[in-house]
C-alpha cells in the first residue's frame, strides 16, 4: 500500500530560518524511507520536538521524522 502525506507544517526554532527549506525536504526524504502504517489520519499533532541547532540539517530532519513516524504508529494503534 502506498503511503501519502498531503502536507507537513514545521515550526523550527529561531536560528534555523536559512536552513528550514533544506530541513523540510530532508524530513520528507527521511519519511519516504520509513515503513509507515497503513490507514488514514486526517491530522496528526507531533511535538513539541526538541532539536539541537548545532546538529546537521540531516540529523535534525531524521530526528523530526523519527518523531513523526512514532506519532503515526501511536495514532494507527489507537484508531
Amino acid at each position: 500500500m502506498k503511503t501519502e502525506i498531503g502536507r507537513i507544517q514545521l515550526r523550527l526554532p529561531a536560528g534555523l530560518e536559512r536552513r528550514s527549506r533544506r530541513i523540510g525536504r530532508l524530513v520528507g526524504e527521511a519519511l519516504a524511507r520509513c515503513d509507515l502504517s497503513s490507514g488514514r489520519i486526517d491530522q496528526l499533532a507531533v511535538g513539541p520536538v526538541t532539536v539541537d541547532v548545532r546538529r546537521s540539517d540531516r540529523a535534525i530532519a531524521d530526528h523530526i521524522a523519527g518523531n513523526i513516524h512514532a506519532a503515526i504508529g501511536r495514532q494507527t494503534r489507537t484508531s
